[in-house]
């Protein structure tokens, strides 16, 4: 069973699960206009109204995107969606005002394309705009002896795949990709952080 099939199983029980906006997201989307990039959305969590401004949710599940759609009509949200591979976005130079990406790039199979995804965002962010950044920390104490790579159950539904980053590691490569690091939050099972596209 492949990853997309696995989130594809669990989407309806994990759009039960995860509806809870993770710490701060929603503090920093109801600061920001114009096109908002939810990367890696799963069953839109953070899916909210944006004030003078719309988000576009995506994801490789298809089920998650379907769960998404439900939750934005149910809420009267206004918002697109799109299921494609994060490292391949369907998105024009430059489109975005704004993107995060929580709990997703950590799921992304293969340093190649987690590395693609990161230089894909860099791609589709305008100059001088911020995106904010999480993803599980190696060094949490609850993944004190696990391998950098691992598969995590989901009941009987499949096994989905995580990368643990360290703190240096995420950083060096969103700085890599061309990223100013602008604000670190305190690390603790997740790395956060916020980041610029410096002016061309």
């Amino acid at each position: 069973m492949n990853q997309q099939e696995v989130w594809n199983n669990i989407a309806e029980e994990w759009y039960e699960f995860k509806d809870t906006p993770a710490p701060g997201i929603i503090k920093f989307l109801e600061k920001q206009t114009g096109n908002i990039l939810d990367l890696g959305s799963g069953s839109g969590r953070h899916l909210m109204q944006i004030k003078n401004g719309k988000m576009y949710l995506v994801d490789f599940s298809k089920q998650m995107i379907k769960f998404a759609k439900q939750k934005a009509k149910k809420q009267n949200i206004k918002a697109e969606f799109f299921v494609s591979e994060l490292a391949k976005l369907p998105f024009k130079n430059n489109f975005f005002d704004s993107a995060i990406c929580i709990s997703a790039l950590h799921c992304v199979k293969g340093e190649k394309n987690r590395e693609k995804t990161i230089q894909e965002l860099f791609r589709v962010i305008k100059p001088k705009k911020e995106i904010k950044i999480a993803v599980w920390n190696k060094d949490a104490k609850r993944f004190k002896n696990s391998p950098k790579e691992k598969y995590v159950k989901w009941r009987d539904k499949g096994a989905r795949y995580y990368y643990l980053y360290e703190e240096k590691e995420i950083h060096d490569l969103f700085e890599k990709a061309g990223f100013k690091i602008i604000k670190k939050f305190p690390a603790d099972l997740m790395i956060t952080f916020k980041a610029i596209k410096p002016s061309q």
